[in-house]
């Protein structure tokens, strides 16, 4: 098994000796990639499952498979139209001249999934590479090995490592991934694993490209229907157990209504999951360090006068192969509790009110933009107003998660 400095070399001899991917190639391996997931995705989902010690292979289907097979078509119908030369102005005195912009391959790009989806956040990067004409090597998450194992032979059997090579994450692959010169990185993580690695990057002068999350709000109109927007909120917030960068974080609903929402939010709660420490449908916590990092951020709360509210208490994951994480209203909420500092990344969802929505509209603004905004009104027009004005990477009105799966909206951060 060569090592990633051998990748990589390889990978920059061929090519300097074959080129970039020409449109051909590039449509013959996204069809690859296409027939690859319609063949492995059962087992790549089952292996998924393992790895997280609970998940339903049909979240995965759903989330992962499924948007991966929609963005392979997507770009195959506007592929042609992409790698064409675009002809720009021409200033007369230039005439008969002409001015062209031609898309170009920028060579050999890492890339670094993240483990809470680890087959869209990998594969995903993936497929814009190919359909730009570039070659890649992935570092797969240290915490899906089932998954990435698995991702790489069936990676081996659609090209040679000299276009597409998997390594395994580890210690050592994980410190010297982004070190290395490679002509372009893509990072989908935390917010403070992607200073380390801006950082390494930076010493090669290499671009990148990160996509790190953050605490997304859901702010709800004082006259929208509370137990509509409890349904959505729940609905998004639950999806993988809260393991998702743009699930809501945190709700700010008026301060006269909270009571009211916290019962709708209870409901919704039950009616999604009924019965959460045996549910198959109900996605577990891959290891007990992340397990034991959200008992503590609820600790921390409750020690400083949160309240919360589960459906049935969380009892002790020490050494069992799932580990669920009870769903978890969290309200009462103050500055200096940690939860407020620190992204949750796990299913609680806490709840702040506001007096005015001007001042629910400030405590956004007034924190790191991001990476997804949740806004609910019957006024449409009032709430695309409000949301101006704020800084995010997407909006959803009136539901959550959804502008992720249109293909023509970008997806990332702000930064």
């Amino acid at each position: 098994m060569r090592t990633v400095d051998e990748l990589l070399a390889a990978q920059k001899s061929a090519l300097r000796e074959n080129g970039a991917l020409n449109y051909r190639q590039r449509q013959a391996l996204l069809r690859a990639l296409a027939q690859m997931l319609r063949q492995h995705g059962t087992a790549l989902s089952e292996a998924i499952a393992r790895d997280f010690g609970r998940r339903h292979l049909r979240e995965t289907e759903i989330y992962e498979i499924y948007p991966l097979q929609a963005e392979i078509a997507y770009v195959l119908g506007h592929l042609r139209n992409w790698v064409r030369p675009r002809a720009v102005h021409t200033r007369w005195p230039f005439l008969p001249a002409r001015s062209l912009i031609i898309p170009q391959p920028v060579g050999v790009v890492g890339i670094i999934g993240a483990w809470n989806y680890p087959l869209l956040l990998t594969l995903l990067p993936l497929i814009s590479a190919i359909a730009a004409g570039n070659r890649a090597i992935l570092k797969g998450p240290r915490l899906a090995p089932q998954a990435m194992t698995l991702l790489a032979q069936t990676l081996r059997d659609v090209t040679s490592e000299d276009t597409i090579a998997l390594v395994q994450g580890s210690p050592d692959v994980d410190h010297a991934f982004p070190g290395l010169p490679f002509d372009h990185l893509i990072f989908s993580g935390a917010t403070r694993t992607g200073r380390v690695i801006a950082r390494a990057a930076a010493r090669n002068l290499v671009p990148v490209t990160l996509s790190m999350s953050g605490k997304s709000p859901a702010i709800i109109q004082r006259d929208y229907p509370l137990a509509a927007a409890a349904r959505s909120i729940m609905a998004g917030k639950l999806v993988n157990a809260g393991q998702t960068c743009i699930a809501p974080d945190y709700c700010l609903v008026a301060t006269d209504q909270c009571d009211a929402f916290i019962a709708r939010a209870q409901s919704a709660t039950l009616s999604l999951y009924p019965h959460w420490a045996d549910n198959p449908d109900y996605t577990s916590i891959p290891n007990g360090r992340l397990w034991e990092r959200l008992d503590g951020l609820l600790q921390d709360a409750r020690g400083k006068g949160a309240l919360l509210w589960q459906p049935s208490p969380a009892p002790a994951w020490p050494d069992g192969a799932q580990r669920p994480f009870p769903p978890t209203l969290l309200w009462n909420v103050r500055p200096g509790m940690k939860i407020l500092e620190e992204e949750t990344f796990g299913p609680i969802l806490v709840i702040l009110t506001y007096d005015d929505i001007q001042e629910a509209l400030d405590y956004v603004r007034d924190h790191p933009a991001p990476l997804a905004l949740y806004y609910f009104d019957r006024d449409q027009r009032r709430a695309l107003r409000h949301c101006k004005g704020i800084a995010a990477g997407g909006l959803t009105i009136n539901d959550t998660i959804f502008h992720v799966a249109q293909p023509g909206i970008p997806f990332g951060g702000i930064g």
